[in-house]
C-alpha cells in the first residue's frame, strides 16, 4: 500500500511567520515526509527557502542575521506611486536564499505560491517562473512595497484573499494536509505588556490581519492536521525575535506530531 502524500500550507504572518521555520525542523526530525509545499507571504518565502534547500540550519542562521539588521532591510525607502519600500535589500536576501535563476521545476519540493492581482481582485496561484519573483509577488503587503510586476499582472500580499493556501496544497495532489497558522484566533496583535507605539507598517499590518483573521477558518477547511503556533505575543515586526519565533514553531509541532503519525500511520 503506497503512503499517502503530504503537503504542508504554511501562511502568512509577517515576522510571526518565521515560527514556520520550526515547524518544518520538527516535521524534518520526526521522519513525516514533505511531497509538496504552498505558501502565502511569509509562508511562501520559507516555503520556497525549504523546497530549495531542505537546510533548516541555513534556514535558521539567515532568519537570525536578517533579524539583527532589520533596520537596514526595511529602510530602502522610495518615491514611488505603490510602495513606501522598494524592497531592493529583500530581493537580493531572497536570492541569495533561493537562488536568482531558480525556476519552480529545479526546486527539490513541488512548490507553490499565493498573491493577489490587485486590479480585478483574483487569487493568483504561481507555480512557474523565477521563484525568488513569485515570492516577492506573494509577501508584497499593499502600500508597504512596491508592487511587482509579475506576467503582466500587478500582484500584492496573497494574504489579502488566502492566508493559509490549505486548497492550494489539496490541488496541489495532497492527500494530507498540514495546515500552519501564525495568525492566533481569536485576534489578538501583541502582548497586553506592549505599549509600544505602532508606525505606519504595523498599523497597515495590524489591519491587513485584522481581515485575514475572519478569513482563517474558512482557510483551513480541509487541513488533516492544523499546527497554531503560540506568537500572540510577537509583533508583526519583531523579526529581532526570530529565535524565539523559531522555538514557538518547534514546541506546537512537538505537541501535535503524535497526532500526525498517528493519522499517516508511521
Amino acid at each position: 500500500m503506497s503512503r499517502k502524500k503530504v503537503g504542508v500550507a504554511l501562511g502568512g504572518g509577517a515576522a510571526r511567520g518565521l515560527a514556520h521555520i520550526g515547524v518544518l525542523e520538527v516535521l524534518e526530525k520526526e521522519g513525516i515526509p514533505i511531497d509538496m509545499i504552498a505558501g502565502t507571504s511569509m509562508g511562501a518565502i520559507v516555503g520556497a527557502v525549504y523546497a530549495r534547500r531542505r537546510n533548516v540550519k541555513f534556514m535558521r542562521e539567515i532568519a537570525i542575521a536578517f533579524g539583527m539588521q532589520k533596520i537596514r532591510y526595511f529602510s530602502d525607502f522610495t518615491i514611488s506611486r505603490t510602495g513606501l519600500i522598494k524592497g531592493h535589500r529583500i530581493e537580493n536576501q531572497l536570492k541569495i536564499a533561493i537562488g536568482s535563476t531558480i525556476k519552480f521545476d529545479d526546486l527539490d519540493i513541488p512548490f507553490a505560491c499565493v498573491a493577489v492581482d490587485i486590479d480585478n481582485g483574483e487569487e493568483v496561484v504561481i507555480r512557474d517562473g523565477t521563484v525568488w519573483e513569485a515570492v516577492r509577488a506573494s509577501a508584497s503587503v499593499p502600500v508597504i512595497f512596491t508592487m511587482p510586476k509579475w506576467q503582466g499582472r500587478y500582484l500584492v500580499d496573497g494574504g489579502l484573499l488566502n492566508p493559509v493556501p490549505t486548497k492550494v496544497a489539496r490541488s496541489m495532489g495532497a492527500d494530507f494536509v498540514i495546515s500552519v497558522n501564525v495568525l492566533p484566533l481569536p485576534y489578538k496583535y501583541t502582548s497586553a505588556v506592549d505599549n509600544r507605539e505602532p508606525n505606519i507598517f504595523t498599523i497597515l499590518m495590524k489591519a491587513f490581519y485584522i481581515m485575514d483573521s475572519k478569513l482563517i477558518d474558512e482557510a483551513t477547511i480541509g487541513s488533516d492536521a492544523v499546527i497554531q503556533p503560540d506568537v500572540a505575543a510577537i509583533s508583526f515586526t519583531d523579526f529581532q525575535r526570530a529565535e524565539e519565533c523559531i522555538e514557538k514553531g518547534v514546541l506546537a509541532t512537538q505537541n501535535i506530531i503524535a497526532d500526525i503519525k498517528q493519522k499517516l500511520s508511521l
